[in-house]
């Protein structure tokens, strides 16, 4: 980095601690990161996958690739694979805490990595999911939550005897310690929006997800 890069990045830093920063805060550092953060696979591969999006490739695209794959299987009788998420908590605290220490910061603690993680899921919804040569869209991204937890669900449709049904499956997720959510069900099934934009805003130093009225 050079020395503004280096000033931006404090004063990135310094919000995050005070925790007085939004999504929009949060979009700005990954993108002034991307390049940095080369060999964090975790936080280099957010970060692409935010500025790139749909046109994901290296670890996002082959992730989704995969997804795509499993859920094109569920029709042909072949045994389900989990889907597990594109990272693990564990991996995501590792990957922003190895970029901080090697810029010359300290760590940051747990909820603050849980922070990330809700703009990331915010920041990634609509992002289409596409397939072949031609980018035909087969599904998309979308914001979700339940009592417990907040979720970036994929979304897509499989050929089952000649009917196409709908599955959702999860990307990633994360501690839902913002908003109390009553459970749908007995199961928290979490609430899932679709056509609805969610917004992560800042209010008094708190996280705050706004939901549609």
């Amino acid at each position: 980095m050079d020395k503004k890069e280096q000033q931006l990045f404090a004063h990135y830093y310094n919000k995050f601690v005070e925790r007085s920063f939004d999504e929009k805060d949060f979009y700005s550092f990954m993108m002034l990161v991307r390049d940095d953060a080369h060999g964090i696979d975790s936080v280099n591969g957010l970060a692409d996958f935010i500025a790139l999006r749909e046109k994901s490739s290296g670890y996002v695209g082959e992730y989704l690739g995969d997804c795509k794959q499993v859920i094109a299987n569920l029709g042909n009788g072949v045994k389900a694979k989990k889907i597990e998420d594109i990272f693990s908590f564990k991996e995501i605290r590792n990957g922003f805490n190895a970029l901080f220490l090697k810029n010359g910061f300290e760590k940051l603690p747990a909820e603050i990595i849980n922070d990330f993680i809700l703009c990331t899921i915010s920041l990634l919804q609509d992002v289409k999911l596409v397939s072949g040569n031609l980018n035909k869209e087969v599904g998309h991204l979308s914001f979700a939550v339940s009592s417990k937890e907040v979720f970036l669900m994929g979304n897509m449709k499989t050929l089952n005897k000649g009917r196409y049904i709908p599955v959702t499956f999860q990307v990633l997720s994360v501690k839902n310690s913002y908003e109390a959510i009553t459970p749908q069900d007995k199961n928290d099934t979490p609430y899932l929006f679709n056509e609805e934009l969610i917004e992560v805003v800042n209010i008094e130093g708190n996280l705050v997800i706004t939901f549609p009225e």
